[in-house]
């Protein structure tokens, strides 16, 4: 079985055709574990008033999206999970493509496909892959050549027990937990796209006040392989700007690295 994992906040504009992507697929070997986080507006209305049995709904204070992913997977049935947002959309045959790759590729326990951004109606794909196992995470992170985003991978719960979501966290926490994961998992990438996210609703780019509840308050160089680095470098150059002052106290010489940023700077222009 697979477990779809959906943490609900303030979503009362989308969830209802997230839900219905998710409801309408073929395949049926699947659960929906929503945990609402503490939600203010009508979102939780609307998923009751769907009353479909295939849907469980949790509830919680708010805590943020990684404590209300850990919930859900405490709380799934399934033994493999996916999350998905709840302003994003399936595509038809999404979960049927993962069961298959799922049955097909025993010896790993993460599987992720492309999938599409939409913006004010515009859809477009964010990314392509050729199928097999990624042999360097880190270093196809870092040149954009992949880009795992949840609703269009699926991980064993096993996985997700052992590496929860780092609850501090509520900006990147995905990004936060990928890199982690990476470290000991085997991923496999699949062709077909399985995914529509809609970026008029998302509010992930916006900063936190503090920087510690920012994946960017918690970069950690030491003891990491060489492509480790470069992609934490990378995700710190990006991002740094959000918080300028915050980040000259928390990383007082990395602003500093010239040798670093030359060498970010010579591997982009010879790849």
């Amino acid at each position: 079985m697979i477990s779809v994992v959906i943490p609900l906040y303030n979503k009362e504009a989308s969830i209802a055709q997230s839900l219905k992507s998710v409801l309408s697929q073929e395949y049926d070997d699947f659960e929906v574990v929503i945990v609402d986080d503490g939600s203010t507006d009508g979102s939780v209305s609307i998923v009751e008033a769907m009353n479909n049995p295939r849907i469980r709904l949790i509830k919680q204070e708010n805590g943020g999206p990684s404590k209300a992913r850990n919930a859900g997977v405490k709380n799934a049935k399934g033994e493999w999970i996916l999350f998905l947002d709840a302003d994003d959309e399936f595509l038809p045959g999404a979960l049927e493509y993962f069961a298959k790759n799922i049955n097909k590729h025993k010896d790993t326990s993460f599987i992720f496909a492309p999938f599409y951004t939409s913006r004010c109606g515009n859809k477009k794909l964010a990314c392509k892959y050729q199928e097999g196992v990624v042999e360097n995470p880190y270093k196809e992170h870092f040149f954009g050549r992949i880009l795992p985003r949840t609703g269009a991978f699926v991980c064993t719960r096993e996985l997700c027990l052992k590496e929860p979501f780092n609850e501090n966290i509520r900006r990147f926490e995905d990004l936060e937990w990928l890199y982690r994961i990476y470290k000991h998992t085997k991923i496999y990438k699949i062709p077909t796209p399985v995914l529509t996210t809609n970026i008029d609703f998302s509010a992930a780019s916006r900063a936190r006040k503090d920087i510690k509840e920012d994946f960017l308050g918690h970069l950690d160089f030491n003891g990491k392989s060489f492509w480790e680095k470069m992609a934490l470098y990378a995700f710190y150059l990006g991002e740094r700007n959000y918080y300028p002052e915050q980040c000259r106290k928390l990383y007082p010489g990395l602003h500093r690295r010239y040798d670093w940023l030359l060498l970010y700077k010579l591997i982009h222009f010879l790849k």
